[in-house]
């Protein structure tokens, strides 16, 4: 059976609020002296690495945003980059041995903080949670990438069309 569109309506208003509430959270018990957009690019470095374009595009933000963080984290000794042997004008991003153990502190003061707030929960509604998530953010990235797609070959096509009159 499909989805209701109300469901989606509570969905969409318990993943906002769940936002603003983490925001709040990341505000008031500021774990570490790096900020969550920080935090979130050395993840998503440590994680995947690479081309800062591949980067800002797992991140969802645009190649200057990320441009200022990365400075920001170089400037501190957490972020490396090196030249792309594949393509002189790209650089790789990647952390350096500061950088992970900066994000190992992160990672385990946030760990040590939830934990503190699921209080009362137990191991299978947390990882039913935590399915639940994935489930959900997988959903939108694979849409969202599906979307991208179709908009740049509707692009290219607008392209060809315009080049051929």
């Amino acid at each position: 059976m499909a989805v209701e569109p109300q469901t989606v309506r509570a969905l969409i208003h318990s993943v906002f609020d769940l936002q603003r509430t983490l925001r709040c959270v990341a505000h008031e018990h500021r774990v570490t002296d790096i900020g969550v957009a920080e935090a979130g690019v050395l993840r998503m470095i440590g994680e995947v690495g690479g081309r800062a374009v591949h980067i800002a595009e797992r991140l969802s933000v645009s190649a200057p945003v990320l441009s200022r963080h990365v400075a920001e984290l170089e400037e501190r000794g957490l972020v490396a980059r090196r030249p792309d042997p594949e393509d002189r004008r790209a650089q790789l991003l990647e952390l350096t041995e500061a950088g992970k153990a900066k994000l190992a502190a992160v990672e385990e003061a946030r760990t040590s903080l939830l934990l503190g707030f699921l209080e009362g929960w137990d191991e299978d509604e947390a990882a039913a949670c935590g399915d639940s998530i994935r489930r959900l953010t997988d959903a939108l990235r694979t849409a969202g990438q599906t979307q991208r797609a179709r908009t740049l070959a509707h692009d290219h096509q607008k392209e060809e069309t315009l080049a051929a009159r």
